[in-house]
């Protein structure tokens, strides 16, 4: 296999699944599409902006040698497409649980769960305000959540429920983006700097210096946050054109 597709390869697997199944016919997530799509565009350009900031400061960047060298805006299409793919297929797996487990799993402990991110995002953000990948996120999911807490959304248990079972396959994706044998890494890994192999890689001076095998514990809480806004976004595009 040609290494300079292994990013698109990523990105395409994670996706592909998701998108056949989308036209099941009890869920018939593309009947949702008129929901998901603004909701995913309008997140793309937020981390977009993100990114293309912070990989011109160099905080994270990419190895040229698993791109196919198509870029835009400086970031490699492969960047782009992984606001499209992994958040598709999160939202789809989020959809196909809500129709069919029989009733929101975590009902009682939406103030429990809005409360812990709260908390864990103040403490971040109070520990590594000076790791500017670390507080930037802390800070994002912060204001996102008190956000929510304050709309008094009746989605948190679906999507803390579902982020517990997405957290399995996003850490097999960005295990792989952030070293290809990620397997061969400890579970809590604090020598960041050791980590070979990368498609992506992070300036460990702006993170928390560690890692679940090759993934910084920050891309934990970004992704809780992509993931969040996108559900945000398109829960209420859900209401508003009544998909549901």
């Amino acid at each position: 296999m040609n290494p300079h597709f292994t990013y698109l390869l990523v990105n395409l697997g994670s996706v592909a699944v998701p998108f056949l199944l989308s036209f099941d016919k009890r869920v018939a997530f593309y009947k949702k599409w008129k929901a998901f799509w603004p909701a995913n565009l309008i997140t793309v350009a937020f981390f977009v902006v993100w990114d293309v900031l912070f990989t011109q400061a160099g905080i994270w960047g990419f190895n040229s040698d698993y791109l196919t060298g198509v870029f835009l805006l400086n970031l490699p299409v492969e960047e782009w497409l992984f606001f499209i793919c992994v958040p598709y297929a999160c939202i789809f797996l989020y959809e196909t649980f809500r129709t069919y487990l029989p009733g929101d799993p975590f009902a009682k402990l939406h103030n429990f769960a809005l409360w812990k991110i709260i908390a864990a995002s103040s403490v971040l953000l109070v520990l590594f305000y000076d790791h500017l990948y670390t507080a930037l996120t802390a800070a994002f999911l912060l204001i996102g959540t008190l956000i929510v807490k304050r709309l008094k959304v009746t989605w948190v248990g679906w999507l803390s429920f579902a982020y517990l079972i997405i957290i399995i396959p996003f850490l097999i994706a960005n295990g792989i983006l952030t070293g290809l044998s990620f397997w061969e890494y400890p579970l809590l890994n604090f020598t960041p700097e050791g980590v070979n192999d990368m498609i992506v890689w992070y300036n460990n001076d702006h993170n928390m210096g560690i890692r679940v095998f090759s993934v910084p514990l920050d891309d934990f809480f970004y992704g809780l946050l992509l993931i969040a806004m996108n559900v945000s976004i398109y829960e209420w595009l859900v209401k508003r054109y009544q998909l549901r």
